[in-house]
């Protein structure tokens, strides 16, 4: 049977490349791009957009809905993007971050979001995910899915765990990405403490690294965790 949404989220991957800096795969891409268009969330948000895997499968899922919005917080900054706290890691992450040019990552995720005709639904904010918080704050803006996956350092993880889970509304999704980095865990721990967790999915290839949870004010969780099992095959 065919599964446009999810025809279209492997159309938008296929033209954005993975590498060491991030990717995001097609079954992690349609989970969330799922969630949004089942459960018609008008307002979600990707924190830490890099080259854009993660917000285009959203931005793709709200065209689908009419005229729901993804917002993408990244500040394309080599300082914020630096990370030590995965000691196997440490000196690749400084290699890459020495080495990728920043501002050049952030002009083409412009020019993609209008190539791939997703305009009306996409809205970036060029800044820390810390900044936009206070600003989402301060506007009473609240989102029906949020996906962390900026600075994975102990600290960054927890405080933007701590700033956004307010921000997203009842019944409400929380995507967090490599759930199985030792200094995600803290993060991973808090949130399973104060959300449903309904999936958590690590590949051996860790092509897929990343868990769901739902705020409490939604559907049934046990129910649900076994539909998104079978979204996420």
């Amino acid at each position: 049977m065919p599964n446009p949404l999810l025809n279209d989220v492997k159309h938008v991957l296929s033209q954005v490349p993975i590498d060491f800096g991030g990717g995001c795969s097609v079954r992690k891409a349609y989970v969330m791009g799922w969630l949004i268009h089942r459960f018609g969330l008008k307002r979600s948000l990707d924190i830490g957009v890099y080259r854009g895997r993660s917000l285009f499968p959203q931005a793709v899922a709200q065209k689908h809905n009419g005229d729901g919005v993804a917002f993408g917080v990244d500040p394309w900054s080599a300082a914020e993007a630096d990370e030590s706290d995965h000691v196997a890691l440490r000196e690749e992450i400084k290699a890459f971050v020495q080495n990728t040019d920043f501002e050049a990552l952030y002009q083409g995720v412009v020019r993609d979001i209008d190539r791939l005709g997703l305009s009306k639904h996409t809205h970036l904010l060029r800044m820390t995910s810390a900044d936009a918080a206070v600003k989402f704050q301060a506007e009473g803006t609240r989102f029906g899915l949020i996906h962390i996956d900026g600075n994975h350092d102990t600290e960054p993880v927890l405080r933007d765990l701590r700033a956004y889970l307010p921000l997203l509304e009842p019944g409400g999704f929380l995507v967090m990405d490599d759930v199985s980095w030792p200094s995600v865990d803290p993060a991973v721990k808090e949130a399973a403490a104060q959300t449903q967790l309904l999936m958590r999915r690590v590949s051996s290839d860790k092509t897929d690294d990343y868990a769901v949870f739902r705020k409490p004010g939604g559907p049934d969780a046990a129910a649900l965790g076994l539909r998104l099992r079978l979204v996420a095959l």
